[in-house]
Order: C-alpha cells, then sequence, then structure tokens
C-alpha cells in the first residue's frame, strides 16, 4: 500500500482545499474526515484518478457522500 499523503492549502480568502495523494476509493474520505470536519462545511469535492482506483461494488451513496461499505 503506498503511503497516503494530505497536502491542505489555505488561500488568502479564507477558501480552503484538501489534496489526497496515494489513496484510493473512500479510503480517502476517511482520511481527510476529521479535517473537514475541523473546518466546516464541503463546499465541493473532486474526486482524482486515484479514486476510482477501488472495486465499484463496495461503494454506495449515502446523504450525498460516497463512502465504502465493508462487506
Amino acid at each position: 500500500m503506498a503511503v497516503k499523503k494530505m497536502i491542505v492549502r489555505i488561500g488568502r480568502d479564507g477558501a480552503t482545499t484538501i489534496r489526497v495523494e496515494g489513496g484510493e476509493g473512500d479510503d480517502c474520505l476517511l482520511f481527510t474526515r476529521s479535517v473537514e470536519q475541523a473546518l466546516g462545511v464541503v463546499q465541493q469535492r473532486e474526486f482524482t484518478a486515484d479514486y476510482h482506483e477501488h472495486d465499484p461494488l463496495a461503494v454506495i451513496e449515502r446523504d450525498g457522500l460516497k463512502t465504502r461499505e465493508d462487506l
């Protein structure tokens, strides 16, 4: 498994972006969850190609966010 890295950028206007490198699927969402909760409401989420490298059958949508269920 690759080492995951979280890159957090805070702009002068306060807009914050979080990028994950080395994670796949909902592992990225779990990795950033606590930081997102501390920062506030997520206004936009974009998934990279790394996110889509997972078993699509193990992903469901719950409350508008995709989450991986333990099968």
